[in-house]
């Protein structure tokens, strides 16, 4: 059966390929993942089970013990955590949506507030108007 690449139309063809993933500090090359690659512009296609497989292993690494987690987190390990940019947290720390510590120049965060965070112990709507008051349409959908 032969797939035409969704971008250019071309006919893709099957290869072995190194895949370059992680999660937050850590980095993990996996050799051996089977894929569909486009010889025309390059694009990569992944079988439901190869891309099982990658997230299984990242999700390994993102459960690892507490004790091998760092209870200081830096910017960038807290916008990795919350899957936003680095500009992100910078706005979050400047109108007091997260607790950062400054140490020198740079930002630490603690890894509890930023998952209590995540678990919805604590949010903010982005549904306001500019007077940071919320519409009466939004508050009845929230």
């Amino acid at each position: 059966m032969s797939i035409n690449c969704f971008m250019c139309g071309c006919a893709m063809k099957e290869i072995t390929a190194s895949i370059n993933t992680g999660w937050g500090k850590y980095r993990v090359t996996i050799d051996g993942v089977k894929a569909l690659e486009c010889p025309e512009c390059g694009e990569m296609l992944y079988s439901d089970e190869e891309v099982g497989m990658i997230q299984n292993l990242c999700r390994g690494l993102a459960e690892l013990d507490e004790k091998e987690k760092p209870e200081l987190l830096n910017v960038k390990e807290t916008a990795d955590l919350l899957r936003v940019s680095s500009q992100t947290i910078y706005n979050m720390i400047k109108d007091g949506r997260l607790k950062a510590v400054k140490m020198g120049r740079e930002w630490r965060f603690m890894r509890k507030d930023i998952e209590s965070l995540i678990n919805g112990h604590e949010y903010q709507a982005a549904a306001r108007t500019l007077e940071q008051a919320f519409v009466k349409e939004d508050t009845e959908i929230l």
